[in-house]
């Protein structure tokens, strides 16, 4: 009688078991499908194209990006850009041609969407299209003016280009209307000025964009390609493109193709002439200038390129001013170099350096060993005298000391233990971490110098943030960013170290980490320039920017910018050095005539202007500003773009128009599979979310609000509801199977 009881008990519970596993499904099932419902409410429906318009595998005979469909077996080959970039270098004056060729391989027509880096400081003023044998100019217009008139241009099917600044060193480029097998040329032209330090000149030219993160309010989230944005980060989803894996890149072909030459008149003899990272010719002509070129051919948009070059008497460099007539005005540039002997003889201070270094994903491969390899030559160069601190951050934040601490044989021994360790996981979280490095328990001291060194490749897109949280929280702190990896975040790197009354270093490769280095810490070492001041004749000064003046760290130069109101005379600069007084005189009438000056004029305006946000100035006032300064110059920046329209419409009125994200390259000696990972609970991976790798619905002719008129959304995820029903039906029949199992052994 026991045993009937137990049997009857233990059958009933095994199908009451069964029974509440079917329920559950189905609950699940009708929650499911109502998702569904809602979600093909809320999002328009793709329209199939034309099975002409996709290709197979089976008739790919070379290699090719392709985008899956939602068609089973069906791709569409992806738009192609070719980027060409022509330097013409004279003094340390570059203007830039890019020339980008957007090439649709599809039969469809296309618009194609483009962000790509530029250098921080470049000042974008010219844009051009080409369509066939003609060419139509680009305009300035205020944003969202040009953002309309690119629109109606899409629209009514007229082929048009728009180039937007997304920050100041990453840009984005929009090309409507690309017909079945054709190609669209767009010309982009830009100013900057090369960096001069320890008597070399560098030109650097970004080529590959690192993912950014983007923190989300209390959350982290790794930059998603679909992002809404933050509090943090309103433009999140402009600033984050979508990312190519190295395995879906063609193998056989250059999927982002760059050629460079440049054209370099110095100015002065040349003494070395040499590019950073990639193999180059340099032909040094009769006239002492020279012709530079790629050696081996096109090379992939996946890392900086960097070009330097030195005088061949050192001495030759140390002066150099440029002057341009635009528009009725008079526009200079000075570079002017101080002695370096100057602080030659002076002794070395004692000094508080606290180490921030980045350990997230994104720092994962080559930028981990170029991190932790600079951290441990920075540490092994402190004094006994000194104090220091290490502070690592990927989502999460450690310290290796509580406060600073003496840099004593043991406690340095325990740092260095710390810093070999470490490995890159996890999110960007930057703010914790330089919020406790600005931290100064001892803010009244002047025994030591306090100096914060921030290893980092800068992947954030919070970048305003930490421009608040610099010019906050500063005191007596000097912030010196160290850029790590192929395509650090220059704007970042530069902003942080103007904000924080530092410098800024790259490191590219592990072996540049000791000179680089070195090169940091003579600085560090070395005495400031402070008080900076020029002197014009009377009336003979407009504007100058920057104003005031930074400090000046050991082998750099004293560059401005200024309109002026007459150009003879004399300019006076002069600043305060470790107690003695240095001063350069310059005569104007010895100025050599120069192109774009008025451009890097405008451009240091733009930038000294919005560097005053964080400084507690009004946002409308600032707005105002930028926006009538860019446009008086004829300038790309954040409240500004260049529009070109082809007045012809070329798009049948009928036809649909596909519109399509170009995915950038993963920065070249990146660990993929530390990007790819989850980096904690708290967080959500979305870097490389593949249906970006959309071809978008885009509006049809003649329809504002219509929902669709564009190809099949590429379906690159695995079929997830197929697989999660038939998950859910192998469960229940296991259940079954265990069921019946038990009641044979129960009977």
């Amino acid at each position: 009688m026991a045993a009937a009881r137990t049997h009857t008990s233990a059958g009933s519970q095994a199908w009451f078991a069964l029974t509440l596993a079917i329920i559950v499904f189905a609950i699940s099932l009708l929650l499911w499908s109502d998702a569904r419902a809602e979600s093909f409410a809320d999002t328009p429906e793709p329209t199939v194209v034309d099975e002409t318009h996709m290709v197979r595998l089976s008739e790919i005979n070379e290699g090719a990006l392709l985008i899956k469909t939602i068609e089973p077996g069906r791709y569409i080959p992806a738009p192609m850009v070719a980027t060409d970039l022509a330097f013409d270098i004279s003094g340390p004056v570059i203007r830039a041609t890019i020339t980008q060729r957007f090439e649709n391989p599809s039969d469809a027509w296309v618009e194609a969407t483009y962000v790509f880096p530029l250098p921080e400081d470049s000042g974008v003023d010219r844009l051009r299209m080409q369509v066939g044998d003609r060419f139509i100019e680009g305009e300035i217009q205020e944003r969202q003016a040009a953002r309309r008139t690119y629109e109606a241009a899409r629209r009514n099917g007229q082929r048009a280009s728009l180039v937007e600044q997304e920050r100041p060193n990453m840009f984005t480029t929009s090309v409507a209307n690309i017909g079945p097998g054709e190609t669209i040329i767009v010309q982009l032209e830009y100013q900057s000025v090369a960096r001069f330090s320890e008597g070399r000149y560098e030109l650097r030219q970004p080529l590959g964009l690192t993912p950014r993160y983007i923190p989300h309010d209390s959350d982290v989230l790794l930059a998603s390609t679909g992002s809404d944005g933050s509090a943090a980060v309103p433009d999140a989803a402009r600033i984050t493109p979508p990312i190519l894996p190295p395995s879906a890149e063609p193998r056989d072909q250059l999927r982002l193709p760059v050629t460079i030459t440049a054209d370099l008149n110095a100015g002065f003899s040349l003494g070395e002439v040499a590019s950073l990272y990639h193999a180059t010719l340099v032909e040094h002509l009769p006239d002492e200038t020279a012709h530079i070129s790629l050696a081996a051919g096109p090379i992939p948009a996946n890392r900086d390129f960097v070009l330097t070059w030195r005088a061949a008497d050192p001495h030759a460099a140390s002066a150099a001013l440029f002057i341009e007539e635009w528009q009725g005005e008079t526009y200079l540039l000075a570079q002017v170099l101080p002695p370096a002997e100057m602080s030659d003889a002076t002794p070395r201070r004692d000094r508080e350096t606290i180490f921030v270094i980045d350990n997230s994903g994104s720092m994962g491969g080559a930028s981990m060993r170029q991190a932790r390899a600079a951290l441990i030559t920075a540490l092994e160069r402190l004094e006994p005298t000194d104090r220091f601190n290490v502070i690592r951050f990927d989502d999460t934040m450690d310290q290796v000391f509580p406060e600073a601490v003496p840099a004593n044989e043991a406690n340095i021994a325990t740092a260095l233990a710390f810093a070999r360790r470490l490995e890159a996981q996890g999110g960007t979280v930057m703010l914790p971490a330089l919020n406790a490095a600005l931290r100064d328990t001892h803010s009244e001291s002047e025994e030591q110098v306090r100096q914060v060194v921030f290893l980092t490749d800068g992947a954030i897109g919070n970048e305003a943030q930490l421009f608040s949280a610099i010019d906050n929280g500063l005191g007596r702190s000097r912030l010196f960013p160290v850029g790590i990896g192929s395509a650090p975040n220059s704007y970042f790197m530069s902003r942080a170290a103007r904000l924080g009354r530092g410098t800024f270093t790259h490191i590219g490769q592990v072996s540049e980490v000791e000179a680089r280095m070195e090169a940091l810490f003579t600085a560090l070492e070395r005495p400031v320039m402070t008080d900076l001041d020029v002197l014009f004749p009377q009336d003979g000064l407009s504007e100058i920017w920057p104003a005031p003046l930074p400090d000046l760290y050991h082998g750099e130069p004293v560059i401005l910018t200024a309109r002026l109101g007459r150009r003879d005379g004399v300019m006076v600069i002069e600043g305060a050095l470790a107690g003695a007084i240095w001063r350069e005189t310059l005569s104007l009438a010895n100025a050599r005539e120069g192109r774009g000056i008025a451009a890097l004029f405008g451009r240091n305006r733009i930038r000294a202007l919005e560097e005053a946000r964080f400084q507690g100035a009004s946002q409308t006032e600032i707005d105002a500003a930028v926006l009538q300064t860019a446009l008086d110059f004829d300038l790309v920046s954040r409240l500004t773009s260049l529009v070109a329209v082809d007045v012809t419409p070329a798009r049948p009125e009928d036809t649909p128009l596909a519109s399509q994200d170009v995915p950038a390259m993963i920065p070249d000696g990146w660990d993929f599979g530390a990007v790819a990972q989850r980096p904690a609970a708290n967080q959500l991976q979305a870097l490389l979310n593949r249906s970006r790798l959309d071809v978008r619905a885009a509006p049809a002719a003649g329809g504002e609000a219509e929902r669709s008129s564009g190809l099949a959304l590429p379906a690159t995820a695995t079929p997830r509801e197929i697989l999660m029903g038939l998950g859910a039906l192998m469960m229940i029949l296991a259940l079954i199977w265990l069921v019946t199992r038990r009641e044979e052994r129960l009977w």
